[in-house]
């Protein structure tokens, strides 16, 4: 799972805070559902435990580039006081937004990914890839990337080689 908490300059006409989950199956296919909505930050913060405590996710990515490590704090905060379990993986992106973004685009081609139907805002997510990268907003699939990168980083982890090195440390 992941948020991209992009707001704008105001909730009602700013962009889109984008909470993304993503699912893989036996067949190594990707599934995806995407909450897109003009949110304040204390809502923001709501919504994104919900969601953690329904998904039960193995990783919530969070940006943490400059602000944004705040939210990080607030949502450890608020999981703790509801008793929520919050795997969050902090992402420092110094990658160009649109690098990371187009790396998308292998999953789409090869028909890898797939997006949950009847859900506004799933549907909003993907208008914003294909309007991208011209697009006004880029909030949910930059949400997706970090939730694929998340993703890519727990499968390795999970299915690394034995080697003696990794022996000794468990």
């Amino acid at each position: 799972m992941a948020l991209d908490p992009s707001k704008g300059k105001d909730a009602v006409t700013g962009d889109y805070s984008a909470l993304v989950k993503l699912g893989m199956d036996k067949s190594m296919i990707l599934y995806c559902e995407a909450d897109l909505q003009r949110r304040p930050t204390p809502q923001i913060v709501a919504d994104g435990v919900d969601m953690v405590r329904a998904f039960q996710p193995d990783g919530f990515a969070i940006e943490v580039n400059q602000f944004q490590e705040l939210l990080a704090a607030e949502f450890q905060r608020v999981a703790q006081e509801q008793r929520v379990f919050l795997p969050i993986v902090e992402l420092n992106n110094q990658v160009n937004k649109q690098v990371r973004v187009r790396r998308l685009g292998t999953y789409l081609s090869q028909r890898k990914l797939r997006f949950k139907g009847h859900s506004a805002g799933t549907a909003l997510l993907v208008q914003q890839l294909q309007d991208f990268p011209v697009g006004d907003h880029d909030d949910g699939p930059d949400a997706l990337q970090q939730a694929l990168r998340v993703m890519i980083l727990l499968w390795n982890e999970r299915h690394e080689p034995v080697t003696m090195a990794t022996r000794l440390i468990t």
